[in-house]
């Protein structure tokens, strides 16, 4: 068998309907001396815009984080890496998968995590989570107690990115119970959550002993307790925060990349729309760059299509769309009026302004209606629209833009049709070895850009504000509470806040 790697080195409210990415455990470290009592501070954080957010970046998702993990994740390159797998390995041809468990790991109910466990959670949400192109999985069962045996019917490339997204939980009568740094207690009615260190954890015990969850109506109350010393983590920060604590004394900005980019979907069945040729034109006439200062702060990143620009086999060429505002007033009808439909919140407005003041100077009148989270999914059901801006999940794996943009993709919700898309995703899909899956990463590229099913704006950004009152050992390419069962109070605070 072929020996792969074993160590490695706000989001819109539908983002629920896809895959959230969670990978935010830290997996090389070894376990360290169990700290005391008198080094085991409780962490207190504060997410703000409660009760109006969403599920997926409320206080569950925080949750999520920290007390959930999967197998594997795929880090910002499009690599796997290992996470409660110790390691895996892949047959010659593709058609077997070896995950090697860690040993020790244990659920938060003190229950081991062996290869049987592990082998019936796969059995019984993979499927879920793969839907049509589970097809390729001919069998799941545990060999021994630390491996689990992946065998296929064809070759497939998604299968162990898809680890990711199947967290590997059991259930304690309605609890879910987790293997991660920290477990939680239900969350209270007024929205507020502890969470407790788990002495069991495989890494060794977190250095932190709890963490308080506390919720605010808006950034400016939530930051305004920071300053004051009354949290210790902000759990988003806005541009207004981050603007505000830039210099600040108590507190520091971490920001980065998320497996999430701004998207205007277009509606395929649109006559208006019908045309390729406009819908390339369309991708020209945007000014990225322009709108990620204007709209977004400079928090973002330019797309380039569904690939990141960092992925491994991210094709650079002619299949990126490129700004020309000249070529793309010549292949846009005459008049052409397209109305937009996008979430009444920031900043969808304020990209959806950017967005009309540039096509406008293309010829084409952009009409934008801010609506509610239930009333675009209306919009979507009844097919009524020419555009959506959204915010979608789409990387670091291709597995993500296959399940939004193939045919028989399961967050396909604009039912977007191209052969020729359909064909290449595939062509990754069933791929081997990287010179394979390369050249099918590139022939997606071209098939996305010939036939574009959207305007790819910005990949996003996230910021978290942390006390510096702690020594938070951030990693590259990572979200910052990837560390934070490692984080320690800063040993001399009055240095630690002098800039």
């Amino acid at each position: 068998m072929k020996r792969s790697q074993t160590r490695a080195g706000r989001s819109g409210k539908l983002a629920a309907l896809a895959c959230a990415l969670i990978a935010t455990a830290r997996c090389g470290q070894s376990p360290g001396p169990a700290p005391s009592s008198a080094d085991s501070p409780t962490i207190r954080l504060g997410i703000s815009n409660a009760p109006s957010q969403s599920a997926d970046r409320g206080v569950q998702q925080f949750i999520n984080i920290i007390s959930n993990e999967g197998l594997l994740r795929v880090n910002q390159e499009g690599r796997l890496e290992p996470w409660l797998a110790e390691g895996w390995e892949r047959s010659s041809d593709g058609l077997k998968l070896v995950i090697r468990l860690r040993p020790n790991v244990k659920f938060h109910d003190g229950s081991p995590v062996d290869a049987e466990v592990v082998a019936k959670v796969l059995n019984e949400n993979l499927a879920k989570t793969m839907r049509a192109t589970f097809e390729d999985v001919a069998s799941i069962a545990p060999e021994g107690d630390r491996n689990v045996v992946i065998t296929f019917r064809r070759p497939s490339s998604l299968v162990a990115d898809a680890l990711m997204d199947v967290p590997i939980t059991k259930t304690d009568g309605k609890t879910l119970v987790g293997t991660g740094p920290y477990s939680a207690r239900p969350i209270a009615a007024n929205g507020s959550a502890e969470m407790q260190a788990f002495e069991g954890y495989y890494l060794g015990r977190p250095v932190t002993s709890d963490i308080n969850i506390s919720t605010y109506p808006n950034g400016r109350a939530a930051w305004a307790e920071l300053m004051r010393d009354r949290l210790d983590i902000l759990y988003e920060a806005d541009a207004d925060a981050i603007e505000l604590m830039r210099d600040s004394k108590n507190a520091t900005i971490y920001s980065f990349d998320r497996p999430y980019q701004y998207v205007v979907f277009f509606n395929p069945r649109n006559p208006k729309l019908k045309s390729a040729a406009v819908r390339r034109a369309l991708n020209e006439a945007v000014d990225r760059n322009a709108l990620i200062k204007l709209a977004l702060r400079g928090h973002g990143t330019p797309s380039k299509g569904p690939v990141a620009t960092h992925h491994w086999a991210f094709h650079e060429g002619d299949s990126a769309f490129n700004y020309s505002p000249q070529a793309a007033a010549r292949e846009i009808p005459k008049g052409l009026t397209l109305k937009c439909v996008t979430l009444a919140e920031q900043p969808f407005e304020q990209i959806a302004l950017v967005m009309k003041q540039q096509l406008r100077a293309v010829g084409v009148e952009l009409e934008v209606v801010g609506v509610s989270v239930e009333q675009v999914m209306q919009t979507l059901s009844t097919n009524d629209f020419d555009t959506v801006l959204l915010e979608y999940s789409s990387g670091w794996s291709v597995m993500r833009a296959y399940r939004w943009w193939h045919s028989k993709g399961v967050a396909n919700l604009m039912h977007f049709e191209s052969p020729n898309v359909d064909a290449a995703l595939d062509h990754v899909r069933h791929a081997v070895a990287d010179d394979d899956y390369r050249s099918a990463v590139a022939e997606f590229q071209q098939a996305i850009a010939a036939d574009p099913p959207a305007i790819f704006l910005a990949w996003s950004e996230r910021s978290r504000a942390v006390s510096k009152r702690f020594d938070v050992q951030p990693e590259a390419g990572r979200d910052v509470l990837a560390t934070l069962r490692l984080w320690r109070p800063t040993a001399d605070k009055v240095n630690a806040t002098q800039d």
